[in-house]
């Protein structure tokens, strides 16, 4: 309770500064003209979403350095990444809104991606470095409209860098760290990272290369009941390497190509298991998971008077091993999206799609194999949205999406989306929307494959969201947005009790919960923020989840060529199976950077859990104590 007084009293110390309303009247906290993506699939300036929709900068990811993915998206209200604080290798949960990773779609330039090798489908983001990234947006309810299966509680979109218009531009940069839990915390470096970014316009090509290396050592993946004897160092290490070239045929026409391969390879432990009492306890295994991703795709982009034509074609292949059961996986996944976006006019366009997948899987283990081909499955999806702006600051988005699959036949989803933008006075203004959308879930290849024999076939889950919120941006200087959410699941896919094989549970299963967040600016040097996620729903489903979760955080330009960033989380208590505790937890975190040589060389440093917070955010697991990180970055 003293560390939370002390640092409310910190960030209430800054809000008062006797400058506050001095400087700078004419800077907005957030620019409504701020471009976003994702929330119609077309750019857009964010004052024309009816949505809120949480974009995380490239300015955000410069200023954060040290962070990962995880960190970031982690500081997004309505989210939490489970396995973020423990050691790098962990096995993560996405959780939005109270759902689970399967719920998620993640994007990588717009495009859906995922594993069919993996039971739940997801894709991993421990596959993709920080480096390799321009910009994040977090779009939040169900979008299957737009983005097909698994959009049901969010969207995650990943913008990868493009290149510079100079014929040569390069980044480097490196960094070291520390890596230990809070009982046995020490200075050593134990966490290491190298980074390469070339990219370049040269006529009418224009390229880029990213190298990736990283990997930590020091910490076990379990948490030995026995603290003065810690089980031995689990090892992660990651490759990562991205290729993007385009051509610029001319004005209109623009021809793409990329290509990346990601490898990692972590240590892992497991469990002690007790038939009679059926007590489990962590036990030090020389377990180890290795997993090589290879993507690549052509992608055309076409201009013309009244909108854009848009063509992404892909192919995904992934092999994940685990030593010493020598268990292999394999997942393939072909797929194209075409869409175009025609615009009537100024007010008024229709964006119209078409999409598909082709998964295919192998599973060699020896409870459950399944033999290449056995099993498939393809879908086909045509969809359509309509979008309204209208001068007088009324927003319309409507749209419906069908989906035919090879397992269930066809399903039907649809979204509508009013909202209203207005002025309070000359310098402020207010938003208000509301949307009622619906999502579905296909069953994974794995699910399929272990249903029921009773069971004809799976029918994909469905989800409902309904929302309503409202943002409003007062004197250009503060930024307030609230939004309510009601969520229903119908058709889980779960597990027979008996046999474990799936099926479809029958029942609704709710969700409800609200997300705030307020930003304030009141000197030119000075920027805080503040968020928090309240989410509701049976306690069977919330386990690893918090009902409350707050997020602080203040970045102070301290020089002209150096920032500094303070941040303070709070995580509520939950449960792990076996209705274990996870308690409360706290936890502050620094954030350094300096500028030198005309902005080309930054160093940059951070103090994660200064207060040496002891906590689990899974039963068993170690998580990360007090530890720091120190870098270069070099604008060749």
């Amino acid at each position: 309770m003293k560390k939370q007084l002390l640092i409310v009293s910190v960030l209430a110390c800054l809000f008062v500064s006797k400058n506050s309303f001095s400087q700078e009247k004419n800077e907005k906290v957030e620019s409504l003209d701020e471009i976003i993506i994702t929330a119609t699939k077309f750019e857009t300036n964010k004052k024309n979403v009816g949505k809120t929709v949480y974009k995380i900068t490239q300015e955000i990811i410069q200023n954060s350095a040290g962070k990962t993915v995880m960190d970031l998206l982690n500081d997004v209200p309505g989210i939490e990444i489970n396995g973020n604080f423990s050691t790098k290798g962990q096995n993560l949960g996405y959780y939005i809104r109270g759902g689970r990773n399967r719920q998620v779609a993640i994007l990588i330039d717009g495009v859906n991606v995922n594993d069919p090798s993996s039971f739940g489908g997801d894709f991993d983001l421990r596959q993709i470095d920080i480096q390799q990234i321009e910009s994040i947006e977090v779009l939040k309810g169900a979008s299957s409209t737009l983005y097909g299966t698994g959009a049901a509680t969010g969207v995650i979109n990943i913008i990868l860098k493009k290149a510079s218009k100079k014929k040569f531009n390069g980044v480097f940069s490196s960094s070291m760290g520390s890596n230990s839990s809070s009982e046995n915390n020490n200075l050593s470096a134990e966490e290491f990272s190298t980074n390469f970014n070339f990219n370049g316009t040269v006529g009418k090509v224009d390229y880029l290369l990213a190298l990736n290396a990283n990997g930590s050592r020091g910490l076990s993946a379990a948490e030995n009941p026995d603290k003065n004897n810690p089980f031995e160092e689990d090892i992660f290490t990651r490759q990562n390497m991205l290729l993007k070239i385009n051509y610029t045929l001319n004005k209109n026409l623009i021809l793409g190509f990329f290509g990346s391969i990601d490898e990692f390879s972590t240590d892992f432990d497991g469990f002690n298991f007790d038939p009679i009492t059926f007590a489990s306890s962590p036990a030090d295994r020389n377990n180890n998971l290795s997993s090589n991703q290879k993507r690549a795709g052509f992608n055309v982009d076409y201009n013309y008077e009244k909108g854009v034509l848009k063509i992404r074609t892909f192919a995904t292949d992934i092999n994940r091993r685990d030593t010493p059961s020598n268990n292999f996986f394999n997942g393939e996944v072909m797929g194209f999206d075409v869409f175009n976006h025609y615009k009537f006019n100024k007010e008024f366009s229709i964006l119209t799609g078409f999409a598909s997948q082709f998964q295919d899987m192998e599973q060699l283990t020896l409870f459950s194999p399944i033999e290449k081909g056995a099993g498939k499955q393809h879908f086909y999806d045509p969809y359509l949205s309509v979008n309204y702006f209208s001068n007088l600051g009324f927003i319309f988005n409507a749209g419906t999406r069908l989906n035919v699959h090879s397992e269930y036949g066809s399903n039907v989803v649809f979204n509508v989306n009013p909202a209203y933008n207005f002025k309070l006075n000359t310098t402020s203004n207010a938003k208000v929307f509301a949307s009622y959308s619906t999502a579905f879930v296909t069953p994974t290849l794995s699910e399929i494959f272990t249903k029921l024999p009773s069971i004809e076939k799976l029918l994909p889950e469905e989800d409902i969201t309904i929302e309503t919120g409202f943002e409003l941006n007062f004197s250009s200087k503060i930024s307030l947005n609230a939004t309510f959410f009601y969520r229903e699941e119908i058709n889980k896919i779960g597990y027979d009790p008996m046999t474990f094989q799936t099926i479809n549970d029958l029942g609704t299963f709710f969700a409800r919960g609200v997300e705030t967040e307020i930003s304030f600016k009141p000197i030119k040097k000075l920027a805080l923020l503040a968020n928090h996620t309240y989410i509701q729903r049976a306690e069977s489903l919330m386990l690893k989840i918090p009902r409350n979760k707050f997020f602080i955080k203040a970045d102070y330009q301290l020089f002209p060529s150096t920032f500094t960033a303070l941040s303070y989380r709070f995580v509520d208590e939950t449960k792990d199976f076996g209705e274990v505790d996870l308690h409360s937890y706290n936890l502050v975190d620094f954030f350094i950077n300096h500028q030198i040589l005309d902005k080309k060389v930054t160093f940059y440093g951070s103090m994660t859990n200064i207060f040496n917070e002891n906590f689990q955010e899974i039963a068993s697991f170690t998580t990360r104590g007090r530890n720091y990180n120190l870098g270069l970055r070099v604008q060749l």
